[in-house]
């Protein structure tokens, strides 16, 4: 393990040191305590930015002064769940392949697809995702159901990996019910699936103006800087791709999935 600094964890609001494996991707960067990585700790600093407008507490420390909140999360496990989850107007889903969207898993978390919701418009003051986007068939249609269930004014806050420098990449596309594939298949690592989880896009410097012409205004909300844009992989050929399997087979892809740290607010209630 190597050190990469003291301070506060601005999920559970601990001072510790926090450490990593080394050549391991410092976006991932863990708290001993909670176990947020440094994504983690951003998205809740971010969160306690937006609704509190203070650069000091973290989220365990903010979780009071959060309780009206209508809040919708993209996931049901890990460190940001932990704390969101003890407040009473919070809703979590994850995505099951044999669930039924709205219904209830046999583990007892709610199923949702993020390409078509099961919520109300307006149902939510904030809808966190984090590094789901990339894993959508068609996200435009996810950003939209977003906004749609965002109350006026309310907040998407979110993580994607990000190809800094440059623009957005289609990997996969539908055509009638089939996978074609633009690029050579690349998987991310998920709980849920022991083969990991297919990326259909790479998200580029556009994403914001991507968005915006969705009606979504979107900013950069917080960016912790480690990598330059040639270090961040770009898996379009036959070398790159080669390095993505050799690393996937060791189950190294947390070192070879090099990205800065990077949160995006979206605020919903626009046309």
């Amino acid at each position: 393990m190597i050190f990469f600094g003291h301070g506060k964890c601005f999920v559970c609001g601990n001072n510790v040191d926090f450490q990593i494996e080394k050549g391991f991707s410092l976006r991932e960067v863990g708290c001993p305590i909670c176990q947020g990585t440094k994504r983690n700790r951003d998205l809740a600093k971010t969160i306690i930015r937006t609704y509190l407008k203070n650069d000091t507490l973290s989220l365990a420390e903010g979780l009071e002064y959060l309780q009206e909140l209508a809040i919708f999360e993209v996931q049901a496990s890990g460190p940001i769940h932990d704390y969101l989850s003890k407040l009473p107007k919070y809703t979590c889903s994850e995505y099951f392949d044999h669930v039924l969207p709205g219904s209830v898993s046999g583990s007892g978390v709610r199923c949702e697809d993020l390409q078509r919701l099961t919520f109300s418009n307006d149902s939510f003051d904030l809808v966190i995702t984090q590094d789901v986007f990339e894993h959508i068939e068609n996200p435009e249609r996810a950003f939209l159901e977003i906004k749609r269930v965002l109350k006026p004014g309310g907040y998407h806050i979110f993580t994607v990996p990000l190809h800094e420098g440059r623009k957005t990449v289609r990997r996969v596309k539908i055509e009638d019910g089939r996978k074609v594939f633009l690029l050579p298949p690349v998987h991310h690592l998920d709980g849920l699936r022991e083969n990991g989880s297919l990326v259909y896009t790479d998200f580029g410097d556009d994403i914001i103006d991507n968005l915006k012409s969705l009606g979504l205004p979107t900013e950069i909300a917080l960016h912790e800087k480690f990598y330059r844009g040639d270090a961040i992989p770009c898996i379009t050929d036959y070398s790159s791709y080669k390095l993505y399997q050799e690393s996937r087979e060791k189950k190294d892809l947390l070192k070879y999935f090099l990205y800065n740290s990077v949160v995006l607010r979206s605020k919903g209630g626009c046309n």
